[in-house]
């Protein structure tokens, strides 16, 4: 069945998917509704969305390609693409917060991260994501951040 895919179509998904991985390849932009990996953990943290969106990049550019040359592994990309663009974005904020849980104020882009402790496991709500390298936790005084 994959044979019988007419040769305008590889065309088609190769100038969408390509086209748009290369521009975002260019050009990097801050989170929005459009465009990009979003998720709640990726609004939350401008770090996150920059890695997410580069991921994103990558796997669509490589898509594009596969659309032209063998469309199996434009399945296995785009099958990648799906999976990993989500569980990337949600295991940094894992990783760096110790937590998946946010907190959010008014309006579609609202979201900010909440960290957990190390040491005595309390969930505080921060401002923004820059705040976590110099907060301590309201509980134990314990820097979050520990470089």
């Amino acid at each position: 069945m994959l044979h019988l895919m007419p040769r305008s179509v590889s065309y088609v998904i190769a100038v969408v998917c390509g086209g748009t991985g290369i521009a975002m390849l260019l050009k990097r932009r801050g989170p929005n509704l459009w465009l990009g990996v979003r998720l709640p953990w990726t609004f939350a943290d401008r770090q996150i969305w920059d890695k997410s969106w580069r991921l994103a990049s990558i796997f669509l550019t490589g898509m594009g390609l596969w659309a032209l040359l063998y469309w199996r592994l434009f399945f296995v990309a785009l099958t990648h693409f799906i999976v990993l663009g989500i569980l990337y974005p949600i295991f940094l904020y894992w990783r760096r917060y110790g937590t998946l849980r946010y907190w959010k104020e008014g309006g579609c882009l609202g979201y900010h991260p909440v960290a957990r402790c190390r040491q005595c496991r309390h969930l505080q709500e921060l401002p923004e994501a820059a705040a976590w390298a110099t907060a301590r936790c309201e509980s134990c005084q314990h820097p979050f951040c520990q470089e």
